[in-house]
């Protein structure tokens, strides 16, 4: 008999057979035990994990003539033609290569028939996801009302292109990638089976490398057996899969950190020429750098230190522009440029963060050298002042001068012309439209002025100037600033409440004080307040002012002489 690959070989064709999908085969199992299967299924997972072995045991089992809680016997008639892919009541589809309308018409004629030698028909259709819209359409009526002897099974890993009419009217089963212990132990089983020779770091590295997905993990190291004339060794696994060894990769990383870019340059060159690929270097060099986080972070130990004295947020960042690296890549002609150029920003990075955190560490001990020497200074010129001149009256304390707010993010001779005409009428038409103008923008998809107005209120307004609180000092520097974003502002206010305003803006921490200096100004009565100079002739009073721009009942008015 012509050789057999692994994972056709070691396909499960029982329940009690599979790895790492116990939520999906013990419910099937005790389904099929109590009768109560469904007539349509969906499986859903990454490659490999199971979808088609499982539909195919699903199949025996129901059909089985001596099947035990739910288990196929494999040694009937039935069972053995569904293994060997005889029995023509189980019907395989591959939804990749026969995704139209008149394939799937073809089943729901079909389907109505009944089996010819088995209890159930069966239709597993592969890659479902790949079905056209109008191929879709077809199924529904066959999904919703099956005849009695048909089952069918989606199988897919792309579950969110299947039309919600479909999901919904089928159970789904949503499979797991399988752990790597799970992997090894698989693998270690099919090496004895086989009577092959292993390295248990062999084992482990395929596991690793499989990310998830048995078929993978016995397909490289069915390729590695072949490899290595039947002995399984590391180096033959690293070398089928491109891959590079802890060890060199140590070393190539020691490189950049030493922030020796020739020597790291000349080493990946070599491994290149050794036939590794790129995007598995890529690969590589993030678990590498996974390994030392987890060592770093927990009691994991990790021999390998050439990245172990740098700090986790230096980890953290190299582990984002690696990967923004294997993204990159994906779609560039030229990918040693692109893996020569990470080297350079791995190696620049680091040397930044070490340079930075030795400058800081420095100016830190000699700055507390400093004040230290400056402090004893002060404490014996102090003890000495205290002797000398103990009956001296001390001198008054001079007064610092206030504090002012910062104006560069907004305008106060802008706010106080929103505020000369201010009226409670104006005010109550734009509040009351606010959150028109927002949902406008958002309309639009004007995302930027969404982003501007989002966490925004209007506080004032005049016949032809509105004054909006910031919760950002930034929006404000913002429509300060920025011409065209203002207008694009006051365009959609005009829209919304049909008239044309001009548009201030204040930060929310500084209006309470900008109100109350524009307040104080008004009941001085100066010609020249805070905000605005005023003239007397068009001065109203000080406090009727402040109530027709903020209402009545927040402003009170106190006797300025208590």
């Amino acid at each position: 008999m012509d050789y057999q690959a692994l994972y056709r070989m070691f396909r499960p064709q029982s329940f009690e057979d599979v790895v790492g999908q116990e939520h999906v085969t013990k419910t099937l199992k005790n389904a099929i035990a109590k009768g109560k299967q469904s007539h349509a299924y969906i499986f859903s997972g990454p490659r490999g994990t199971g979808k088609t072995s499982i539909a195919k045991i699903f199949a025996k089992a129901i059909n089985c003539e001596t099947n035990h809680d739910g288990e196929p016997c494999n040694t009937c008639a039935i069972c053995k033609g569904i293994t060997m892919g005889t029995n023509s009541d189980v019907i395989e589809i591959d939804a990749a290569s026969n995704n139209g309308v008149d394939e799937i018409r073809n089943i729901r004629d079909k389907v109505k028939y009944a089996p010819s030698e088995s209890r159930y028909k069966v239709y597993i259709i592969d890659e479902v996801h790949m079905l056209t819209t109008g191929a879709f359409n077809a199924l529904l009526k066959t999904l919703e009302e099956p005849p009695a002897h048909a089952i069918f099974i989606l199988a897919t890993t792309e579950p969110h292109k299947i039309p919600p009419t479909i999901i919904s009217r089928a159970q789904r089963f949503d499979f797991k990638a399988i752990n790597h212990e799970q992997i090894v132990s698989r693998l270690k089983y099919v090496a004895e089976t086989q009577a092959i020779p292993y390295e248990e770091a062999a084992l482990d590295f395929i596991a690793k490398v499989s990310e998830g997905g048995m078929r993978d993990a016995l397909s490289i190291m069915d390729q590695a057996i072949a490899f290595g004339e039947e002995y399984l060794t590391l180096q033959d696994a690293l070398d089928v899969t491109g891959s590079l060894a802890d060890a060199d990769l140590n070393l190539l990383l020691s490189d950049v950190v030493q922030g020796d870019v020739h020597s790291a340059f000349e080493r990946y060159h070599s491994f290149v020429n050794q036939g590794k690929e790129v995007n598995r270097l890529i690969n590589d060099m993030i678990y590498f750098v996974r390994d030392t986080i987890m060592a770093k972070t927990t009691a994991t130990s990790f021999e390998y230190d050439a990245l172990s004295h740098l700090d986790l947020d230096v980890l953290y960042r190299m582990i984002d522009v690696i990967n923004d690296t294997l993204v990159s890549i994906r779609f560039s002609v030229n990918q040693n440029v692109h893996f020569e150029v990470l080297l350079v920003k791995l190696s620049e990075m680091i040397k930044t963060t070490s340079d930075t955190t030795n400058v800081s560490t420095q100016t830190t001990t000699q700055v507390d050298a400093t004040l230290i020497e400056r402090l004893n200074k002060l404490e014996s010129e102090l003890k000495s002042l205290k002797s000398q001149d103990k009956g001296r009256p001390m001198p008054a304390k001079a007064q610092s001068p206030k504090r002012r707010g910062s104006t560069t993010t907004y305008s106060v001779e802008r706010i106080a012309k929103v505020l000369d005409n201010a009226n409670k009428e104006d005010i109550a038409r734009i509040k009351e439209r606010w959150l028109d103008v927002i949902q406008y923008a958002k309309d639009r998809e004007q995302k930027a002025l969404v982003s501007l107005l989002q966490n925004s209120e209007p506080v004032a307004a005049s016949e032809d100037k509105v004054l909006i609180k910031f919760e950002e000092e930034i929006h404000c520097e913002i429509l300060k600033k920025d011409e065209e974003k203002r207008h694009s502002v006051e365009k959609v206010v005009q829209d919304i409440i049909a008239k044309s305003v001009e548009v201030v803006g204040v930060p929310a921490d500084k209006w309470m004080q900008v109100r109350s200096d524009y307040i104080q100004g008004l009941k001085r009565g100066s010609t020249e307040s805070s905000l605005q100079q005023k003239t007397p002739e068009t001065k109203p009073s000080a406090v009727q002012a402040a109530k027709d721009i903020f209402g009545a009942d927040i402003v009170h008015e106190v006797d300025s002489e208590t």
